[in-house]
């Protein structure tokens, strides 16, 4: 032990509760873009389930770019709700909770992809 006590001001910081409202935003925000972009995402996932036997083929990397633009191509909601997932990390990194206006902007985001597939759905089973 020496002389001299330690200086707090060269104490390593703490940016714990920092660090703590940051992972909050950011699994808040992320559950609610991932329900906004469920049909897109499943979509998706099937595409890539279905070619996964020509892995590392020419036709594979095709059907993987093709995959891809249809689900950029398809989340044209995904922009909104994108810009609903930034604001709704800031708002709740800012405040530690989302406000009722950005959830019912979410509801309705929600409900506006809810009622497209159910329309897409409708007409797949009248052409069927």
């Amino acid at each position: 032990m020496g002389y001299y006590s330690p200086n707090p001001h060269y104490a390593p910081d703490d940016f714990s509760d920092e660090d703590a409202r940051h992972e909050a935003a950011l699994e808040i925000s992320g559950r609610w873009f991932s329900d906004a972009t469920k049909p897109q995402h499943a979509r998706y996932v099937e595409r890539m389930a279905a070619i996964r036997p020509f892995s590392g083929t020419p036709e594979w990397d095709r059907a993987r770019e093709a995959a891809t633009k249809e689900f950029k191509d398809s989340t044209a909601a995904a922009a909104a709700a994108a810009a609903l997932c930034n604001e709704t990390y800031r708002e709740v990194l800012a405040t530690g909770e989302m406000s009722d206006a950005l959830s019912y902007r979410w509801d309705l985001l929600l409900g506006n992809e809810a009622t497209r597939v159910a329309a897409d759905v409708l007409a797949a089973a009248r052409a069927a």
